[in-house]
């Protein structure tokens, strides 16, 4: 047998000013594609042959160019027709959150399944894997056999799923059976830091789920938390269960409806969880720890949800604060004048720079007299961990704070990126990064968290944002009793 994969990650958000060209994605092709998810050996036991079609890894970040989606699609769409009598099925890594400009369906990954079914029929076999911060609707579930997300947020079981979901479509290929999802599509809307997997309801949610896969009946169940980055109709929380065979689909319908209720009755625990806090009190809390290091997140500008990583407003707050002797790196801001410049100077020479965009008020330029500490590399962590550029790294005169200057929206959530910037996490107090919730590889690393509740791109108070195109009435933006699911 033979399997055509493919991959595309993109969260997209279009609360900042920058639209993402074809240059920015990872791009990987054959032999390189089919090892980058993760799956290779799960099929070769099964003496099933991979068909590579494309790996496309994006950092979040802005809305994608028409033009550079569009060359994906190609790229899949043709690999499927050239592959069009080899072909048994097709294993898909789509995250759920990319946004288009230009494209009326906004939604790639809606887009690309409907493409995919127009070409190959309907009843090849597909098989999607998501992240639970992705949208999904009961068109994409009707158009694909097997869809799951990961159950862990941080995303610490990403792997994992990937290669369950591999091991369950090869089940499916095997022993060929009619098998469609069953999705109820939830009228809760919250990111990603209200719903951490550590924390009510999702650790009882997820308990459910589990429990429910241990009856042969269900082959796949998952929670699919949504996304709130860009506007689109496709917005709000799903359940999603698999029947294993059309006899259990009464079964399944019942199962998706007990998790369902449980989920909204449970609603109102879709909260922040840990420490969090107003910009202004959560650098106070963070100085006040005996301990180190702390973590502050500005949440705002999370680049993990596609912040631009360009606001200056905790730098601001660390400038006017009495620092008690603290050792501080802010990590970092993106600021692409900044960077240009920074390519004048060498390590130990003096710095005179304006540092932020000055695209709002949240990203006003703050003026930096320091000296250049450290000349490292800007490294992303998502996906495969790859070098994009310099990292800049200036103490600043008369204070305790280094800051890290970047041409690109990183997010520093793993040791790796530090050392590749040319430095060591412990050195230091306080770490600020571009984060909402911790990184799953920062936590174990991280004595005291707080998570600061700016404004930005990636707002965390999502009853903030203005959308004119999801399903109403809404949860938490509407208070309303009676469950109805979105159609």
């Amino acid at each position: 047998m033979k399997v055509l994969v493919a991959h595309i990650t993109s969260e997209c958000n279009e609360h900042i000013s920058h639209v993402v060209d074809l240059d920015e994605f990872l791009l990987l092709y054959g032999d390189d594609c089919i090892k980058a998810m993760h799956i290779k050996d799960v099929f070769e036991k099964k003496n099933i042959e991979l068909v590579p079609a494309i790996f496309a890894g994006l950092n979040p970040s802005g809305m994608i160019k028409r033009e550079a989606f569009d060359f994906i699609v190609n790229k899949i769409i043709n690999t499927i027709r050239d592959n069009i009598n080899e072909i048994d099925g097709m294993y898909l890594q789509l995250h759920g959150a990319s946004g288009i400009k230009n494209l009326d369906e906004v939604s790639g990954e809606h887009y690309l399944i409907k493409k995919i079914r127009e070409v190959v029929g309907k009843y090849m076999p597909i098989a999607v894997v998501m992240d639970p911060h992705g949208n999904i609707t009961e068109k994409l579930a009707r158009n694909v056999n097997l869809v799951r997300c990961y159950r862990e947020s941080p995303h610490s079981d990403q792997v994992d799923t990937e290669r369950l979901v591999a091991e369950k479509f090869i089940n499916l290929l095997e022993n060929r059976r009619e098998m469609k999802p069953i999705i109820r599509k939830l009228p809760i809307m919250v990111g990603g830091e209200r719903s951490v997997s550590a924390q009510e309801p999702m650790l009882t949610i997820n308990a459910m789920l589990d429990e429910a896969e241990k009856d042969s009946r269900v082959f796949s169940d998952s929670y699919h938390v949504g996304y709130i980055r860009h506007d689109d109709d496709k917005l709000g929380a799903a359940v999603v269960v698999v029947p294993n065979t059309p006899q259990d689909i009464q079964y399944c319908e019942k199962i998706a409806d007990k998790i369902s209720e449980y989920a909204w009755a449970h609603r109102q625990e879709f909260k922040f969880s840990g420490n969090f806090d107003e910009p202004v009190e959560s650098v106070k809390r963070a100085i006040n720890f005996a301990g180190k290091t702390a973590v502050i997140t500005d949440s705002g500008d999370n680049c993990g949800a596609g912040g631009a990583g360009q606001n200056t407003v905790i730098l601001r707050e660390l400038l006017k604060s009495d620092l008690c002797g603290k050792k501080i790196l802010v990590a970092g801001i993106n600021d692409p004048i900044a960077y240009s410049k920074m390519n004048l100077y060498k390590i130990g020479d003096h710095v005179s720079i304006d540092l932020g965009v000055g695209e709002d008020e949240l990203s006003t330029p703050v003026h930096i007299e320091g000296t250049l500490k450290q000349i490292g590399e800007e490294m992303y962590g998502l996906c495969s961990s790859y070098v994009v550029g310099k990292a800049y790294t200036v103490n600043i005169d008369n204070s305790f704070i280094d800051v890290i200057i970047l041409n690109k929206n990183i997010q520093y959530g793993n040791m790796d990126q530090f050392h590749k910037a040319g430095l060591e996490f412990h050195d230091y107090d306080i770490a600020v990064v571009k984060m909402g919730y911790l990184d799953t590889y920062l936590v174990p690393e991280t004595a005291y968290h707080i998570m600061a509740l700016t404004d930005g791109p990636t707002v965390q108070r999502s009853e903030r944002i203005p959308f004119k195109r999801i399903y109403r009435p809404m949860w938490p933006m509407d208070e309303f009793e009676d469950l109805k699911y979105i159609d």
